[in-house]
């Protein structure tokens, strides 16, 4: 399903439904749900993700992506479907995963520099409107 104007880019509203038995036709302003919008590789990850059961290590060797890569892909689904991301709980589970042998050091590492390099990002543009 389309949902984004191939002219300017802004979402679609649907206008009208159809059923193709009884020929009955309801017309209005209808808006789509939130996972309606997201594309189709973004419900395809979805997809896989549940059927390897949220094993984020899982859907990597499946990709044959890394595990911080899955990650991020992850975040900006969420981000998608407009929820924030908690990037303390993120820290905690960075190091859990570490701690269990999910990740590896160095993967441990690049998450956490993302983190703080988002977070700098964040605070630089903030202190600029300061200014």
């Amino acid at each position: 399903m389309i949902n984004k104007c191939p002219n300017c880019g802004n979402d679609l509203v649907i206008t009208s439904y159809k059923c193709n038995s009884c020929k009955t036709e309801i017309s209005g302003e209808f808006e789509m749900d939130k996972f309606q919008r997201l594309d189709q590789e973004d419900k395809e990850f979805i997809e896989l993700f549940l059927i390897k059961r949220g094993s984020i290590k899982e859907v990597g060797e499946e990709l044959s992506i890394s595990y911080p890569t899955v990650r991020n892909r992850i975040d900006k689904i969420v981000k998608k479907l407009g929820r924030k991301i908690d990037k303390k709980e993120s820290r905690i589970d960075i190091l859990n995963m570490l701690d269990n042998g999910d990740i590896t050091a160095d993967q441990a590492r690049e998450l956490l520099k993302e983190i703080q390099d988002e977070w700098r990002k964040t605070n630089d543009f903030r202190n600029a409107k300061r200014r």
